[in-house]
């Protein structure tokens, strides 16, 4: 039996109303960062079950406290709002039980909000969302629920047919670069220390506002918008570098910031790095894995980043079965902690099962944070070192940008990675980055994060109609190939609709 003194402190604006967030810690302490991070919202209705899933630290919890915090602020009722922890639920008879005491309180209630925050933290969750559909509560309750465990929101979330959540899924990952930029150009500006710097800030968020790129626009409408934003590529180049030690972590991001500008060594606090890892590792053993094999694996990935190997030569590095690898990879992958990316076969017109894969960390302070503890190395030395080698740094350059392609086209269950993103390479081992499917045709990407890219820089392939480079320095548009600096075209890319 749930204490309802516990429900009440978990609802403070049931007390407080719209002054709530004064008396809610993770509210109050987001909006004391220096920049408040705002993402997309999407449109609820009764009838439906929402699921909402992303890596830990990357602001879930926040994201529904905003959320309640705007609903009160149009002058919808607190008292018809419920969020429940659910990490502090030891059964389903608990959640029930408060969900029965909030549906008892509201009973001439036409329209109630239910946020179940962390779902997966209950055994057989989905049976509770079952229970809340097959009862109709679902008719006056919209329902939304999240979790870091991609791996069991996915399993148990597709025992749910024909229950409202079919298309109501949707990814809280880290910040895009686009994101990451728009949101902190108004903090770096007024920190500018020149009057020249400030102004060139203020007139890029004023250009990036207005135009973007889709992967299925022509070459020539994106060289069009490029050309609108190179006059500002010394500007996004500072503002990648930061990217490139922060990641999209709004904390991380916060942290490095005020670091930064008050003129301090540290890049940025250890202990985030260490509580991220902690929580990536205890998510590994709540789902009845080994940690020490799971940090065996994530080594071994670290010190293959970028390359190309089996999943058997990596099964054989760890000393471990084939299937035991497979296993833990694609935990990690469902946790928003890695992608794997497989190799296509354009005569089969499908993946390379048993060929060569990559294997990429879904954001740069997740490698960072991970080599920091797996190398037994203070992470701000890692960072350092990552950074000041090229190698290093173009490598961490390739997962940010298959990240970002990524989300530039996924959709929950439906559109995932490895139906349009994979990598390809030849019989004699020469590479495409990525290969993407899009409009029934196929573009290939290469990320070149060097200096002096030409148009031949690329491996041509007859069903490869269109190419995008990346590069550091060199823009430049001829026939089917388009070449632009990575940090533009990440500034420029838009995500999906179900990336929040």
């Amino acid at each position: 039996m749930v204490k309802i003194s516990e429900i009440v402190i978990q609802n403070p604006w049931w007390k407080y109303g719209k002054e709530f967030v004064s008396y809610d810690r993770h509210l109050s302490k987001a909006k004391e960062h220096p920049i408040f991070f705002e993402r997309k919202g999407f449109r609820t209705s009764k009838e439906n079950i929402y699921v909402i899933r992303g890596c830990r630290q990357i602001g879930k919890t926040t994201y529904l406290k905003e959320w309640i915090n705007k609903l009160i602020s149009k002058g919808f009722d607190p008292k018809r709002i419920l969020y429940l922890s659910l990490d502090f639920f030891t059964s389903r008879k608990e959640i029930r039980n408060a969900i029965n005491y909030f549906l008892d309180s509201n009973r001439e209630a036409e329209e109630l909000h239910v946020f179940l925050d962390e779902i997966t933290a209950i055994k057989d969750w989905n049976l509770e969302l079952k229970y809340l559909w097959d009862s109709g509560i679902t008719k006056r309750a919209k329902i939304v629920a999240t979790g870091s465990s991609g791996a069991i929101l996915r399993k148990k979330g597709e025992l749910l047919p024909g229950r409202g959540l079919e298309g109501n899924e949707y990814y809280l990952k880290p910040l895009s670069f686009r994101e990451f930029v728009l949101q902190t150009l108004d903090y770096i500006k007024n920190h500018a220390e020149t009057r020249d710097f400030q102004n060139a800030l203020g007139r890029l968020k004023v250009v990036l506002e207005r135009v973007s790129i889709d992967m299925k626009s022509d070459l020539n409408e994106m060289y069009d918008v490029v050309n609108a934003i190179i006059p500002f590529k010394k500007e996004l180049e500072y503002l990648f570098r930061i990217y490139l030690i922060t990641g999209g972590f709004p904390g991380v991001i916060n942290d490095h910031l005020r670091k930064m500008f008050a003129r301090k060594r540290e890049l940025i606090n250890s202990t985030l790095a260490e509580t991220f890892v902690r929580n990536v590792l205890g998510d590994v053993i709540k789902q009845g894995r080994q940690e020490t094999f799971a940090r065996q694996l994530l080594k071994e990935i670290i010190d293959k980043y970028g390359t190309r190997y089996s999943f058997s030569k990596l099964a054989r590095d760890i000393e471990t079965t084939h299937v035991t690898a497979i296993d833990y990879l694609e935990l990690l992958e469902e946790s928003f902690i890695l992608t794997v990316l497989h190799a296509y076969d354009f005569n089969k017109q499908d993946i390379k099962f048993k060929g060569g894969k990559k294997v990429y960390f879904q954001d740069p302070f997740i490698f960072h944070a991970l080599k920091s503890s797996l190398s037994g190395r203070e992470v701000n030395d890692v960072i350092t070192e990552n950074l000041e080698n090229e190698e290093s740094s173009s490598k961490i350059v390739e997962g940010i940008v298959c990240s970002h392609i990524a989300q530039s086209q996924e959709m929950p269950i439906m559109r995932e990675l490895r139906t349009f993103l994979w990598f390809y390479y030849d019989s004699r081992g020469r590479e495409v980055d990525y290969v993407l499917r899009s409009n029934k045709s196929f573009i290939g990407i290469e990320t070149k994060y060097q200096s002096n890219v030409g148009f031949k820089d690329v491996l041509r392939i007859p069903q490869i109609k269109r190419y995008i480079i990346l590069s550091k320095e060199d823009v430049g548009k001829k026939d089917n190939i388009l070449i632009v600096p990575v940090e533009i075209f990440l500034s420029l890319l838009n995500k999906s609709s179900y990336n929040l």
